[in-house]
């Protein structure tokens, strides 16, 4: 079997889908092949930006391999080999090794949990994740968190997205939307926190100490994703499940960051991670350091049933699984772009038996779907 061809088609939003950030709408990538076994991923939103690495630099390199040699294919992408040292962005190498990944399912006529070795569970809780706290108030948060648990959700987080330039910004405010939320809750529905890079060392400890008088199921990215060393401090510090992770780019800055920051939880992201190999090694990682692993998925689709597969098979990956509508669009309306779609239901998502990641495209709905 060889690869043929790659393509990439941007697909509009779901109608009066306001986008959380960037271009409305996403990307589907397809891994074509001389057998008609079709790999799929999403891409991102910068269509422009994938379109262009994949014809100029991407496509060169892999049509004529084997796409069933996906660490084989990552290691060329991500390190390079022989003269070429290509060392192509991360997220495009998760777009293309996902997609390699799911012909080699298929291939194999396995899913991908079982291709990993088995899962220990086929159904994931999940939970309910909303942002832009920055510019909301704690009554606009809570409703959309009553949205979620009104749709069967029954773990949540609360994402501030301040980023490491706004630092310190408005931690009163933030308190208030957790307070909002954690007292409107029922106690046995986890409430986490997500301050998504914001905070200094004092605030982040402050804060903590704050929501654990409330409760908290974990704070999520208390300081700038590059401050080890203070992160450090701030897991010293506090008593509740401190975590970090979805802006890594590869195992290494993940060992780094057990050895130097210590966090509780590592959240890596299939696409900023490089895909499925190196997620992987990541969980592996977590695994040798008695880590606790809750991937950063913020999204509906392909990357988010990858991402699943994975924590399947991780035999301590027992809290809830990220899942967000805000950058893709409600899941319902996601779904028509599948034969026999999977969609949530009570707060849970079961992960089909079918190949590879399950998931097989309409192209008629796929040709709707996107924009010319």
């Amino acid at each position: 079997m060889k690869i043929t061809d790659i393509t990439i088609n941007r697909i509009k939003s779901s109608e009066n889908h306001q986008p959380f950030s960037g271009a409305p709408g996403g990307t589907i990538l397809q891994v074509h092949t001389d057998e008609g076994v079709t790999g799929i991923s999403e891409a991102g939103r910068n269509f422009s930006v994938v379109k262009t690495w994949l014809e100029d630099f991407i496509k060169p390199l892999l049509i004529g391999n084997d796409p069933c040699q996906p660490k084989k294919i990552w290691e060329r992408l991500s390190l390079g080999q022989g003269q070429q040292a290509t060392r192509f962005p991360c997220q495009i190498v998760g777009a293309i090794d996902i997609a390699l990944w799911d012909i080699t399912g298929q291939c194999a006529g396995m899913p991908l949990y079982t291709l990993f070795g088995g899962a220990n569970r086929t159904t994931i809780p999940l939970y309910w994740s909303r942002g832009n706290g920055w510019s909301k108030s704690p009554e606009q948060m809570l409703d959309e968190v009553q949205e979620g648990y009104d749709k069967g959700f029954r773990a949540f987080k609360v994402r501030m997205d301040w980023r490491d330039y706004r630092q310190d910004s408005d931690p009163k405010k933030d308190f208030a939307i957790f307070q909002k939320c954690r007292e409107w809750l029922p106690d046995d529905c986890p409430l986490s926190f997500d301050a998504n890079c914001g905070y200094s060392v004092p605030t982040a400890i402050e804060q903590g100490r704050r929501f654990e008088e409330l409760g908290i199921a974990h704070f999520e990215e208390p300081l700038p994703q590059y401050d080890f060393p203070g992160l450090r401090q701030v897991v010293d510090a506090l008593d509740c499940a401190v975590s970090t992770g979805e802006q890594e780019i590869s195992s290494w800055r993940f060992r780094d960051l057990i050895q130097i920051g210590n966090p509780d939880i590592l959240q890596p992201d299939i696409l900023n991670v490089g895909g499925l190999s190196e997620m992987m090694r990541v969980y592996e990682l977590a695994v040798v350091h008695n880590k606790i692993v809750m991937p950063h998925s913020p999204n509906v689709g392909a990357n988010s049933m990858a991402s699943l597969h994975l924590y399947s098979t991780v035999t301590n990956a027992v809290r809830p699984h990220e899942f967000s509508e805000e950058f893709t669009g409600p899941a319902e309306q996601v779904s028509k772009l599948y034969r026999d779609p999977i969609i949530p239901e009570n707060g849970a998502i079961t992960i089909p038996d079918r190949p590879g990641l399950g998931l097989e495209l309409d192209p008629k709905e796929l040709a709707k779907a996107t924009i010319d």
